[in-house]
C-alpha cells in the first residue's frame, strides 16, 4: 500500500505528535542522505586504513629483506677469510652495522603491524629471543639489547674485535637463524600488503550489507 504524506501526517496526529511542513519524502530523503553519508565516511576511513596498512607492510618487507641480505653476507665464510688475509675488518663491521640497523627497523615494523597481523607479534618475540640468547656473545663485539628488544651498537668496540671473534659471533648460527626468520617475515609482509585491497573490498561490502538491513521503516 502506498503511503502518502497525508497518511503519514494523520498517523502523527493520532500519536499526538506535532505536524510541520516536512513531508514524508523529506524524511525519507533525509534518512537516505544520512545513510549515504555514513557509508561514504566508512569508505573514506577504510581507504585511509588500507593505505596505512599497505605502507606498513611494504616497510616491513623492505626491512626484512635488507636484514636477510646483511645476515647472509655475515654468514659468508669468504668474508672472514678475506679479512684474515688483509688484516682489515672494515667490511665485516659495515655489514654488522647494517645488521643492527635493519634488525631494529624490522622489529619496530613488526610491532607496528602486529595489531592487524597477530603473527607479526610472534615474529617480533622470536627476533628478540634470538638476540637475547646471544646476549653475552653480542656484547663482546659491542652489540647490546635494549628493553624493547632493539639493539645498540658501540662502533669502537666493534672495530677493536679481532676477526676470529667476529666470525664466532656473526658467522654462524645467529645470523643463519636471522636470515631464515627475515625471509619468512618478508614473504608474509608481501602477502599481507597484496591482500589489503581485497580485505578493504570485503569490509566495504560488509558495511553496505549491514547498512541496507535498515531502512526508514526500521
Amino acid at each position: 500500500m502506498r503511503i502518502s504524506t497525508q497518511m503519514f501526517q494523520a498517523t502523527m496526529r493520532k500519536a499526538g505528535l506535532p505536524i510541520n511542513s516536512v513531508s514524508l519524502l523529506d524524511v525519507m530523503s533525509y534518512k537516505s542522505t544520512r545513510r549515504n553519508n555514513l557509508l561514504s565516511n566508512l569508505d573514506k576511513t577504510n581507504q585511509v586504513t588500507s593505505k596505512i596498512q599497505k605502507r606498513n607492510y611494504q616497510s616491513l618487507q623492505n626491512s626484512a629483506e635488507d636484514l636477510q641480505q646483511s645476515a647472509d653476507a655475515l654468514n659468508s665464510q669468504k668474508l672472514y677469510e678475506d679479512a684474515k688475509k688483509s688484516g682489515d675488518t672494515k667490511e665485516i663491521c659495515d655489514y654488522a652495522e647494517h645488521l643492527v640497523k635493519y634488525y631494529n627497523s624490522t622489529v619496530k615494523s613488526l610491532k607496528d603491524t602486529s595489531g592487524s597481523a597477530p603473527l607479526n607479534n610472534y615474529y617480533r618475540q622470536t627476533f628478540v629471543g634470538l638476540a637475547s640468547n646471544e646476549e653475552e656473545a653480542l656484547k663482546s663485539i659491542g652489540i647490546t639489547q635494549r628493553k624493547d628488544g632493539t639493539l645498540t651498537l658501540d662502533q669502537e668496540k666493534l672495530k677493536q674485535a679481532d676477526v676470529d671473534t667476529l666470525e664466532k659471533v656473526l658467522g654462524g648460527e645467529f645470523t643463519s637463524k636471522l636470515s631464515f626468520l627475515a625471509d619468512r617475515v618478508a614473504d608474509n609482509a608481501k602477502v599481507n600488503a597484496g591482500s589489503v585491497a581485497s580485505q578493504y573490498n570485503a569490509w566495504g561490502n560488509s558495511y553496505f550489507t549491514e547498512a541496507n538491513k535498515y531502512n526508514f521503516w526500521g
